[in-house]
């Protein structure tokens, strides 16, 4: 929640502050969350929590503001899926590294740990923020239209509506597989905690070739909306083949099929943020692009808490799976089908 409500305030701030300084004040509200969060008190937690979504929600659409006014518009998909990758190269550290760290060091050690670096990469975006900041204007007022216009323009407009659909339901997934997957293979197809975080590890690494290859196909091959309705329909099948999943799959197959699970549910994003670019209106892709997320997000917190109560409704885990990967298709075949706006 608190991620989506920075990332729709946060478009006047970049304009004002300049993206890679918000950016730096991102990273640096996640580590003190992280921070929070490690001392192991509930309170603490939750506020922890609160400050790193403060800290996450602006990033995207800073680096949107940046990289929408030095691309080439030819090679938008290709350069926001690079962009795009940073997560899933993060996420493969992480599935590969912190299990490890637990082991080693406690989960609370890990976590400062982790901070500690966020901290370090604040010092080392300064020397890029005097030319990429170059265009802030710090004299740019703040009003609540600024926030509640892109709202607007999100509803109103039929591309920007269908989109921030689609990235409901694929954000959804998106974290059912990121958030659910290592607990999931450990109690339900007894694999050991540290080949499920290796399992997931995979997914991750996967999604930063797939990322930067759907990019390019959407630039040179196929439109961005049929690259996306391809990846819905590959998320949706391989979440269904996910959710009847045994104990009697071998760990190459599994590897295999959640390999193609992140490739497609983890790879959607830099298409989607170069399409959201492409759309908005000139001078506003940074509110856009916040107000799109703010979407976004709240399918990655509606889908996540659907497939908790799921799994406590039916004492499974198998049929939160499928249910989901429905719902991507019916939302890809949406989007496949839908008529555009002349």
């Amino acid at each position: 929640v608190a991620g989506m409500l920075a990332a729709l305030v946060s478009g006047n701030f970049i304009v004002r502050y300049g993206a890679i300084r918000i950016s730096q004040l991102g990273l640096a509200l996640c580590s003190l969350g992280l921070a929070l969060v490690a001392c192991g008190n509930l309170t603490l937690i939750v506020l922890g929590a609160i400050i790193m979504g403060i800290g996450y929600g602006p990033i995207s659409p800073a680096s949107s503001h940046v990289l929408a006014r030095t691309t080439p518009p030819g090679r938008r998909s290709l350069t926001f899926s690079i962009r795009q990758t940073g997560n899933p190269i993060a996420g493969f550290l992480a599935g590969l590294a912190v299990p490890v760290l637990v082991v080693l060091t406690g989960w609370q050690i890990t976590l400062f740990l982790v901070a500690a670096l966020l901290m370090a990469f604040v010092w080392v975006a300064e020397p890029f923020r005097h030319d990429l900041d170059s265009d802030r204007i710090a004299s740019s007022p703040f009003s609540l239209s600024q926030i509640t216009q892109p709202i607007k323009l999100v509803f109103l407009n039929r591309n920007l509506r269908e989109l921030a659909i689609v990235s409901f339901v694929f954000c959804g997934l998106q974290m059912i597989l990121t958030s659910y997957l290592v607990t999931y293979l450990t109690l339900e197809i007894d694999i050991s905690f540290v080949a499920a975080g290796f399992v997931l590890a995979m997914t991750q690494l996967v999604s930063v070739f797939a990322r930067v290859f759907w990019g390019w196909v959407a630039d040179r091959f196929l439109s961005p909306r049929i690259v996306m309705v391809i990846l819905g329909v590959t998320m949706a099948v391989c979440a269904v083949l996910t959710g009847t999943l045994t104990a009697s799959w071998s760990y190459g197959m599994i590897i295999l099929l959640m390999s193609i699970f992140g490739a497609s549910a983890i790879g959607w994003n830099g298409v989607y943020m170069a399409e959201v670019a492409r759309v908005s209106p000139p001078g506003m892709i940074a509110s856009t692009t916040g107000a799109s997320l703010f979407f976004t997000y709240l399918g990655g917190i509606v889908c996540p808490s659907g497939f908790a109560f799921v799994i406590m409704t039916t004492g499974s885990y198998h049929y939160g799976f499928i249910i989901f990967g429905l719902l991507a298709l019916v939302a890809s075949l949406n989007l496949l089908f839908s008529k555009k706006r002349h």
